[in-house]
C-alpha cells in the first residue's frame, strides 16, 4: 500500500512538473493540467547528479531524440527539444521535452518520458493529450496588425509606455484544439512603476485572442 501511494506521488509531482513547464519558456501560467499516458507509473525517488552526469543524460537523450519521438508516436512533423531530465534510485530517468511542429514551438506541448534502467519505455505524461496537427502554418493575419492588438490589450490592462516586440508564429496547444497562433510580448510600466512584460496569444486565422 505504501509502494502504491509513493508511486501516485511521484507521478504527480513529474505531472505537475510538466503542467508548469509546459509555459515557462514562454513566460506563461495557464491552468493546464497533465495525465500520464497509460497506467505504467512512475516509481522510486529522484537522486541528486552531478553537473557531469546529469550533461551525459541530456546528451544521450539529445541523440536519441528522434528515435524517442518515433517511440512515442509523434506526427512526421513533430520533434522534440531536450530541457531537463531527472534520474531515480532505481534508474528510471524522466526526460522533459518541449516539442515543436513545422518548425514552429508548441505552446503546452511538453512532456516528459519514463525510462527504464533497461531503456524500455514505461509511460509519457503530457501537458495536453489532444493531437498536435493543424491544417496550415501559413498564418491570414500580418505581423503588424497582431502586434498593435497586443498593445491595444496591455493599454486596456492599464500598462503604461506598452511597446510591443515582433510576434512569433507558434502553435497553441495549452487550451482544446491546437491552433496556429501568434505570440506577443508586449513591454511597459505599471502604474506603481514596476516593470511590466504581458504575453498575449492571438489565433493566427480569426485575431482572436485565445490568452492574455
Amino acid at each position: 500500500m505504501t509502494s502504491h501511494i509513493s508511486r501516485k506521488r511521484s507521478t504527480l509531482a513529474i505531472a505537475t512538473a510538466v503542467a508548469a513547464g509546459a509555459l515557462l519558456t514562454a513566460g506563461l501560467t495557464t491552468g493546464a493540467s497533465a495525465q500520464p499516458d497509460n497506467d505504467n507509473e512512475p516509481s522510486g525517488s529522484p537522486v541528486a547528479l552531478s553537473k557531469s552526469a546529469r550533461a551525459d543524460l541530456l546528451q544521450d537523450a539529445n541523440a536519441d531524440k528522434a528515435a524517442t519521438a518515433d517511440k512515442i508516436g509523434l506526427g512526421a512533423k513533430e520533434k522534440l527539444v531536450v530541457r531537463d531530465v531527472v534520474k531515480d534510485a532505481d534508474g528510471t530517468t524522466h526526460t522533459r521535452y518541449e516539442r515543436t511542429y513545422d518548425g514552429l514551438p508548441v505552446l503546452g506541448g511538453d512532456l516528459v518520458v519514463h525510462t527504464a534502467k533497461s531503456g524500455k519505455l514505461k509511460g509519457v505524461t503530457k501537458a495536453t493529450k489532444a493531437t498536435v496537427k493543424v491544417a496550415s502554418t501559413d498564418a491570414r493575419l500580418g505581423k503588424s496588425s497582431v502586434a498593435k492588438s497586443a498593445e491595444s490589450t496591455a493599454a486596456k490592462a492599464k500598462t503604461a509606455k506598452a511597446d510591443a516586440q515582433p510576434p512569433r508564429k507558434v502553435i497553441w496547444a495549452a487550451t482544446g484544439k491546437p491552433v496556429l497562433a501568434y505570440e506577443t510580448v508586449v513591454t511597459g510600466m505599471q502604474k506603481d512603476g514596476t516593470p511590466s512584460r504581458l504575453h498575449v496569444i492571438t489565433d493566427a486565422a480569426t485575431g482572436k485572442k485565445l490568452f492574455q
